[in-house]
């Protein structure tokens, strides 16, 4: 069995996205804070842009509330799967930094205003939109 720290270097080296989500719900269920940072930076990698979704999910595991409007952009930009498990973060958070929250809704609203989002994103940037009533 390899120590956390191991998991983490082999979850941030490996090529492989079957066993980078094996590793990313394994070290996430761990609860170690450490590994909210290396969720984030994978989750950063252009070149995972369209296998980041189970990372997404694990990053929910941990308390996100400082990341408040880096969710947001990925609820505004990311694929389907990643704006939802994004949005689903975002809704569990209960406080958040003012000037974040400030931000994330000029991020949601110039992004709603654009007109040329899909249904599905609307529906959830409306949603989000909505939370800061």
């Amino acid at each position: 069995m390899l120590s956390l720290s191991e998991q983490l270097k082999r979850l941030k080296s490996t090529t492989d996205s079957i066993e980078r989500n094996a590793l990313a719900i394994a070290v996430a269920e761990t609860g170690d804070p450490s590994v909210q940072a290396v969720l984030v930076e994978l989750i950063d990698r252009p070149e995972l842009s369209e296998q980041r979704a189970t990372l997404v999910n694990c990053l929910g595991r941990f308390d996100c509330s400082t990341k408040f409007l880096w969710l947001v952009n990925l609820v505004c930009h990311g694929n389907w799967e990643v704006a939802h498990e994004a949005f689903d973060i975002l809704a569990d958070i209960e406080t958040v930094d003012p000037r974040q929250a400030e931000q994330g809704f000029d991020v949601l609203s110039t992004t709603i205003d654009s007109g040329v989002i899909d249904d599905w994103r609307e529906k959830l940037i409306v949603d989000l939109l909505s939370m800061f009533d």
